[in-house]
């Protein structure tokens, strides 16, 4: 069985033709493997539940399980190993951070990977080789995909998103680095620098010491990348800023690509330079005319990069209410969206012609939980029935042992024997102040419903609820929208939303009580923007931010009323 598509796509330049073939040919054998075990999942789960137990023996966390070695099949899994969460594995991580071995995994730990969930609390996971290899056997049958079944992708360098790393850089008390930059980290090392070759931005844009210096020194090379093939990203709206920040910095970033230079309006000097020194900017006189003339005739990416044959992004949940402004400049190019990859490890890959992403089922160990029956077994891969929703449960060679991700996902349909799933949201995304029990799905879908009635047809370009606490008040709920709306539409959202919330038991229960106030609106502006900004301040990544409905931390509306105003 062979695997077509190796030939370089015409058109593209010799030294770009001759780096795509091979980044395919390296991506080849694992591509092969998984297109094999897409039909016989039960068989492809059992072989990674074995090398996560070679992984895991020997460790603190095997000699904390009562026949741990002895410990071969799933359910044998199942009956010697308890579910654990971020709070169950704490302890565990602080001794991998200072510097202890062989608590979770065999191997040593390469880096800690920060990963910042919508309470603004940070977790660090642990990354392992093992771990690395478990991502690539799911990314390289994705990047094969790709640039096999969409050739005009090869027909130019890529944007994979880089993210300042900011505050998270550094080494734990132990020595062991903290984050990383860039996409194709989690590659291979041997392919890495073949992978910055074909990057349009290079990586070193990311150890810029803030977001607004890295939007602008982004923007410089991808304005200079007249073949530019691809945009991936993973939120929807970082694309949104990322062309805003074009818009406003536009005739400045003309300049510079005029004169060969790059200024970022928000600049440090002592910080931006030695990273600015790294790259090469070239005049560019002849992209800096375009700039202008895009600029003054409405900014429309195709104009810009007119091979431009793909955007990639998070399509489904809460990130579906982004693709539309995403893609506002960039009509006319297909849109793919991504799978559902976590700091974890890796849950679907997407892949053209299934019905939804695919399971990485060479990856890791999965189980999935049933909501409606949260006592049952729960199913493995081979087990699951489509249309039903379960929560993700994964086992890797990181040591993260039957750990729930929070995530859940719902079975669109199979890729031969394999289950396909669409996110669906947050199993664990849940607020209660006083007893509510507020879930963000059933935020979600009122929202969703109500919203276009309320305000004219249309859902905000930002709508978010998030709690509030307020002196001498009992806590309530805010409804923020960046909407034309008038104010009384402001004021009858509020009341519906208050409506549609007080049909919950529990949410009923605390305002009949007043332990709970009522819902009100508050209006804003560049929400998106300005939402990201404190979600950075909570000690995320831009790149990582996603977005959400209901975000269980409070201080939005101190965080927004600089520029919103308020509305009973």
């Amino acid at each position: 069985m062979t695997l077509p598509g190796l030939e370089a796509a015409p058109g593209a330049s010799l030294t770009s033709r001759r780096m795509l073939a091979g980044l395919m040919a390296a991506q080849a054998p694992s591509a092969l493997l998984f297109r094999q075990a897409l039909s016989r999942p039960e068989q492809a789960q059992a072989e990674c539940l074995s090398r996560v137990l070679r992984a895991t023996r020997d460790t603190a966390q095997a000699a904390r399980v009562s026949g741990f070695s002895r410990v071969r099949t799933a359910l044998e899994f199942q009956d010697a190993v308890p579910l654990s969460t971020p709070d169950s594995v704490l302890a565990d991580i602080e001794a991998l951070k200072a510097g202890t071995p062989r608590v979770l995994t065999r191997e040593p730990v390469v880096r800690f990977e920060p990963s910042g969930g919508s309470s603004g609390a940070s977790k660090y996971v642990p990354v392992t080789r093992g771990l690395l290899d478990e991502f690539h056997r799911a990314l390289a049958p994705m990047l094969f995909d790709l640039l096999h079944s969409r050739p005009a992708v090869r027909e130019g360098p890529s944007y994979w998103s880089i993210s300042p790393i900011g505050r998270k850089k550094g080494r734990t008390a132990g020595g062991i680095p903290v984050g990383s930059v860039e996409d194709s980290a989690y590659f291979p090392r041997f392919l890495q620098p073949l992978l910055s070759r074909v990057f349009a931005v290079p990586g070193a844009v990311g150890h810029l010491p803030d977001v607004e210096s890295c939007r602008y020194v982004t923007l410089w090379f991808l304005v200079a990348c007249e073949d530019l093939a691809l945009l991936s990203v993973w939120n929807p709206s970082f694309l949104t800023l990322l062309m805003d920040a074009l818009e406003r910095h536009g005739e400045r970033l003309a300049e510079d690509l005029e004169r060969g230079l790059c200024r970022p309006p928000v600049a440090d000097a002592e910080a931006l330079g030695p990273v600015l020194s790294r790259m090469h900017f070239a005049p560019r006189p002849e992209r800096a005319r375009l700039l202008r003339e895009v600029l003054r005739s409405g900014l429309q990416g195709r104009r810009l990069w007119p091979r431009l044959a793909l955007l990639s992004m998070w399509t489904d949940a809460q990130a579906a209410h982004s693709v539309a402004p995403a893609c506002r400049r960039f009509q006319g190019v297909e849109v793919q969206g991504k799978g559902l990859l976590a700091t974890e490890g890796v849950v679907t890959l997407p892949l053209f012609g299934a019905p939804a992403p695919v399971l990485a089922v060479r990856s890791h160990f999965f189980e999935f939980l049933d909501p409606e029956h949260p006592d049952a077994r729960p199913r493995l891969a081979h087990e699951l029935e489509g249309g039903r929703t379960y929560a993700v449960v994964l086992s890797t060679s990181g040591g993260l042992l039957r750990y729930r991700i929070g995530d859940l996902v719902r079975v669109e349909g199979f890729h031969d024997a394999t289950p396909c799933l669409r996110f669906m949201g947050r199993a664990d995304s849940v607020s209660d102040l006083v007893g509510e029990k507020l879930a963000a799905t059933r935020v979600s879908t009122v929202l969703d419903a109500l919203l276009p009635a309320v305000l004219g047809g249309q859902r905000p370009v930002f709508a978010m609820m998030a709690p509030e606490w307020e002196p001498h008040a009992p806590p309530a709920y805010r409804l923020f929208l960046e909407t034309q709306a008038p104010d009384a539409c402001l004021e009858e959202a509020a009341h519906a939303l208050e409506r549609a919330l007080c049909e919950g038991y529990h949410y009923r229960y605390a305002r009949e009580l007043g332990q709970l106030g009522p819902v009100r609106a508050i209006r804003v502006t560049e929400g998106t923007r300005r939402y990201e900004a404190r979600c950075i301040e909570l000690g995320q990544r831009a790149g990582d931010i996603k977005p959400t409905d209901l975000h269980r931390q409070a201080g939005w509306t101190a965080w927004f009323s600089e520029q919103g105003t308020k509305h009973p």
